[in-house]
């Protein structure tokens, strides 16, 4: 998919070719998803042009996997608004559940388009993602290393790498679903794809290093494990069985070298050995991340309709659980918390189901999956409800899945 030819000229008038607006949007959108000094940031702005834009457009294709889970998501924010009455901060939480919203509408709008043509536009949004990612790990490693004036005041935040996030967490969960797509590149296609591939893989490994995020290490972890399972068991040629034993042999390598060489500086050594311990001290104790856990649990047993939003560390504990399964109990009731759980599980099991059946859309099932399944894992240990980078996977799953059985055609299918 090329993205230009937007305007032509016919007749003496102005033509837009839908096709290639779309794919502009949406590039864009994807290529600024990292950049969140603040927010609303750019990326939202775009995001809203595309909710708006691709329907007008004629570019959506919408199937019966994005209308379930759209469903679903739709009972968890109504059950989420209805326990706004509940909460402390009106305000904030209501505004929490209109963002929640607008995010589901973004992976509606997401799923249709890529439903429509997937394969080109799977890759637009996987590649333009990757961009985002190295955007922003490019100022995280300016930033932890001090390489530019103010550098560090503006791309960290207590001495970890954040770039252009505003929290270290976040930014390394991100990079994490790139991670994976770009190991995929590395086993499946051309020499001169796989070598940029890995050029790119080594920056992001490096920036996700400077994070010191454990929860975003375990979710790329997982992410590339996926990749590389599935890769490996699914290989119908031998060149394919010998690609994977090189890669796993020059990837073990090219680890224990990043580790060693980080090793030798002195505040890498030490702020790693701090967040290589399970045991924080901000996790333990009752107003611990654990403590704070254990009150949630036995809160929404005692509350099937919840407590309302931001309503458990306005009243019951200095923040909120650090899990977003129980959050969404929190904040929605049971029916919010299972409908979430549902739709999580509904998302990975056709994800997976996918994922191992052969054909032209394999690649892009195993990325989105291996990138949701680790963000998904996360969310045991983090809030990630609002994380635009779990909507964007979830809706490249949702899409692919649809783009064999459309349910609805929004217009007539268009070259872009």
């Amino acid at each position: 998919m090329h993205i230009d030819g937007i305007l032509s000229v016919g007749r003496g008038v102005f033509r837009i070719n839908a096709g290639a607006l779309g794919a502009l949007i949406v590039a864009a959108a994807m290529a600024s998803s990292s950049i969140v000094f603040s927010e609303p940031a750019i990326a939202d702005a775009l995001m809203l042009a595309a909710i708006a834009g691709l329907p007008l457009l004629g570019l959506l294709r919408i199937g019966h996997v994005t209308l379930f889970n759209v469903a679903l998501w739709c009972v968890v924010v109504a059950a989420g608004i209805a326990g706004t009455t509940m909460s402390v901060t009106f305000d904030t939480a209501i505004k929490h559940q209109i963002v929640t919203l607008y995010l589901v509408l973004g992976s509606f709008v997401l799923a249709g388009y890529v439903a429509a043509d997937p394969e080109p536009r799977a890759r637009l949004v996987l590649n333009f993602y990757v961009v985002a990612c190295v955007i922003a790990t490019l100022a995280a490693i300016a930033g932890y290393f001090a390489l530019l004036p103010g550098a560090f005041e503006l791309f960290t935040t207590y001495g970890r790498g954040r770039g252009t996030f505003k929290d270290p967490n976040v930014y390394g969960a991100a990079v994490a679903p790139a991670l994976g797509y770009l190991v995929w590149i590395m086993l499946r296609e051309g020499r001169e794809r796989a070598i940029v591939a890995a050029a790119i893989a080594a920056v992001l490994a490096i920036g996700l290093l400077v994070s010191f995020s454990r929860g975003a290490w375990i979710s790329a972890a997982l992410s590339v494990a996926i990749v590389v399972v599935i890769g490996a068991t699914r290989a119908r040629r031998s060149s394919d069985s010998n690609r994977f034993a090189a890669f796993a042999t020059v990837g073990t390598l090219g680890f224990i070298a990043v580790m060693l060489g980080a090793l030798q500086i002195d505040k890498v050594e030490t702020l790693l050995a701090e967040r290589a311990s399970m045991e924080q001290s901000y996790d333990i104790g009752p107003e611990g991340r654990f403590g704070g856990q254990r009150k949630a649990v036995a809160l929404i047993l005692e509350n099937p309709l919840g407590i309302g939003t931001h309503s458990f560390r306005d009243r019951h504990h200095p923040e909120e659980p650090h899990n977003v399964y129980l959050s969404m109990f929190l904040n929605a009731g049971w029916i919010g918390g299972l409908f979430y759980i549902l739709s999580v599980g509904v998302t990975l099991a056709v994800g997976l189901h996918h994922s191992l059946r052969l054909g032209a859309l394999q690649g892009a099932f195993v990325v989105a999956t291996a990138g949701f399944a680790g963000v998904a894992f996360e969310g045991i240990i983090i809030d990630t409800d609002h994380w635009r980078h779990v909507f964007i996977f979830m809706a490249l799953i949702w899409g692919l899945s649809d783009a064999r059985r459309p349910l609805i055609d929004a217009a007539r299918r268009r070259t872009d």
